[in-house]
């Protein structure tokens, strides 16, 4: 199949228990934003949102906190410098996400910190400061990971209960489970959220008929490994294959047909490539395999395989399917556009020397000696 979808990567929840997803939730933005994150993903969009809305609220929250704490110095001197250090943090990120789009910090940072004071308040008498935690519990659920949110929500009721034993009221025991129920509402909220954000990203990156990622979804990806080879010298080839004569198949058999037909080559490319390629839809009967790390020669003999895996197929009951493939890595290129503009010549002067066959835009010698150094065999 092709390269594991982003989307879902960021959205799957591990189905045991795993010290590295702990880690990655704890310290790493991974969840809100991965390091390779394309910004105009739908998902991306959706949580830069939600930690904004909730930086806000985190904000407002030490603020009361520190006017509160400043009316009755100097018994709430701690509290208040606390409050004002957990108060810079959030603006310092906040203004990092406004201006740059990116993330300062992981979420969980200035979400305990801002927890933290609010609790500290609440202990040192300012009951009115409880019903911050409402906000901050959708602010759990909408910015970590589910294990990570209901761990702190208990850690945060657990720490209510210790400090309302000594003088427990009807009311304290009413709000509590009240938050409680606020969390678990809360969270299978954003899960469902996050589960129909996913779906409209799939359907927004994905052709319906063949499940190959669309051309949106390809332009980003050959910018991305353009930058890399900028920056890296890490090579990476296109590919365009183009089915021959698919109109006569569509003319002859019907559309029903053809479309098995298209079906059958992406499961079959999808079956081949490795795990970290990538296949799109390019329109029609053209599609698109970004192989990571490999360059022209490599990427040659890629194409003479799947050419030949492809004619070999039985789709047709008395008749071959062949294809006509371009090849070009990205050491020939400037630009993403540039790029599909190589490998589209390099497949029309394919389909000029009869189609059925594999032609390249050459690769320079520094690019194939890099190749010989550091890409890994072709499965």
């Amino acid at each position: 199949m092709a390269a594991e979808d982003p989307l879902k990567r960021q959205e799957s929840e591990p189905g045991g228990f795993s010290w590295a997803a702990v880690r990655r939730d704890l310290f790493q933005s991974t969840l809100v934003a991965p390091y390779d994150e394309d910004p105009g993903d739908i998902e991306f969009s959706r949580r830069l949102t939600i930690y904004r809305l909730m930086q806000l609220v985190m904000l407002a929250a030490l603020v009361v906190v520190i006017i509160d704490s400043s009316s009755v110095l100097p018994d709430a001197f701690s509290l208040l410098a606390s409050a004002v250090a957990a108060a810079l943090l959030v603006v310092a990120t906040s203004l990092w996400v406004f201006r740059r789009g990116t993330f300062l910090l992981p979420p969980i940072i200035p979400l305990l910190a801002t927890l933290g004071v609010i609790l500290w308040s609440i202990a040192s008498g300012n009951a009115q400061h409880y019903f911050w935690l409402f906000p901050l519990m959708v602010a759990l659920a909408g910015l970590l990971s589910t294990t990570i949110a209901v761990a702190l929500g208990l850690v945060v009721i657990a720490s209510l209960i210790v400090m309302q034993r000594a003088d427990m009221h009807p009311w304290s025991v009413v709000n509590d489970l009240i938050l409680v129920i606020t969390l678990v509402l809360v969270i299978g909220v954003m899960r469902l959220v996050a589960r129909q954000s996913k779906e409209l990203a799939d359907l927004a990156l994905t052709d319906p008929l063949t499940g190959a990622y669309n051309r949106r979804y390809l332009m980003p990806q050959a910018q991305r490994n353009l930058a890399d080879y900028q920056r890296y010298m890490r090579l990476s080839s296109l590919l365009l294959i183009d089915l021959d004569h698919f109109k006569s198949i569509n003319d002859d058999y019907g559309h029903a047909t053809g479309d098995r037909v298209l079906q059958g080559v992406v499961k079959l490319i999808s079956d081949r490539i490795r795990g970290v390629d990538m296949l799109f839809r390019l329109g029609g009967e053209e599609f698109v395999v970004l192989l990571t790390e490999v360059a022209s020669p490599s990427a040659v003999k890629v194409a003479e395989e799947l050419r030949k895996m492809i004619k070999a197929l039985e789709l047709l009951p008395d008749r071959s399917v062949t294809v006509s493939i371009g090849v070009c890595d990205v050491s020939q290129t400037a630009s993403p556009t540039d790029w599909l503009g190589l490998v589209d010549s390099a497949m029309y002067r394919a389909k000029q020397k009869g189609r059925d066959r594999v032609e390249a835009i050459q690769s320079s010698k520094g690019a194939v000696a890099g190749e010989l150094v550091n890409i890994t065999a072709w499965r």
